[in-house]
């Protein structure tokens, strides 16, 4: 998985000119995350209107001729946060409708074959979280990102139970994508360190593989960076590469 450049529309145009060719030549199946807005300088309600069609016409066919006509594409991530742009939490009919928009718009993109994931964080719910799902008709992937962060210091089989059934939790990503009959995503899924996280979590790293193996999990991206680093984790790492290789 990559990132393109949120801090203007200017860069998220001009980002997928810095970041695919290296990912293409590697031959990954990849996941973009592309930011709905930039920094600053757009509203959902305005993109719901098509204002922004053009920025997202232009990415998607970049994505097309470079190859990644087939990505995963993760828009709008963690839409019930309060840290990006595009929180959903002021207005969740404004978010829809701007996700519908963008995802006919880059479909529309000759040879594009796109997957749709849409994705909030683990644990957090300030609204009804289907009041900002797009529609099954725009989504292919119901994804979750999932940190072993919750607030106690318990661990083991305590700490695995609350990241099951917390407010968007393990257990309602399985029941909302069995719902909506479609597969499940972990774009981003991690250690977490104190005091929110458990630290070096091997109960969480082998419990989060045997998850990945008995549920529809068609992309399980690790978040190799900062505080989930398994560089900090020696016990992690080594449940890691007995669960992975």
């Amino acid at each position: 998985m990559d990132f393109l450049d949120g801090t203007s529309w200017q860069t998220i145009v001009g980002s997928p000119a810095n970041v695919v060719p290296a990912w293409t030549e590697a031959g990954y199946q990849m996941t973009w995350s592309i930011p709905m807005l930039p920094n600053s300088g757009g509203s959902l309600l305005e993109g719901a209107t098509g204002a922004y069609d053009n920025y997202f016409a232009s990415v998607a066919a970049y994505l097309v001729a470079h190859g990644q006509g087939s990505s995963i594409i993760r828009l709008g991530w963690e839409f019930n946060g309060f840290w990006f742009s595009w929180s959903a939490d002021s207005c969740q009919s404004c978010f829809v409708s701007y996700w519908r928009q963008v995802v006919d718009t880059m479909r529309s993109v000759p040879g594009a074959r796109f997957r749709f994931e849409w994705a909030p964080a683990a644990g957090l719910m300030p609204f009804p979280i289907a009041a900002a799902y797009p529609g099954d008709a725009w989504v292919d992937i119901i994804g979750l990102d999932v940190y072993d962060e919750v607030y106690h210091d318990k661990t083991g089989p305590t700490r695995w139970n609350d990241l099951l059934v917390e407010n968007l939790g393990l257990d309602w990503l399985t029941s909302f994508a069995s719902s909506h009959h479609k597969p499940i995503g972990l774009p981003e899924w991690g250690l977490g360190f104190p005091p929110a996280g458990g630290g070096d979590n091997p109960y969480y790293i082998t419990h989060m593989a045997d998850f990945i193996a008995t549920h529809d999990v068609v992309s399980a991206i690790y978040w190799e960076y900062g505080t989930s680093s398994l560089d900090r984790a020696p016990r992690s790492l080594r449940a890691f590469i007995a669960a992975f290789g």
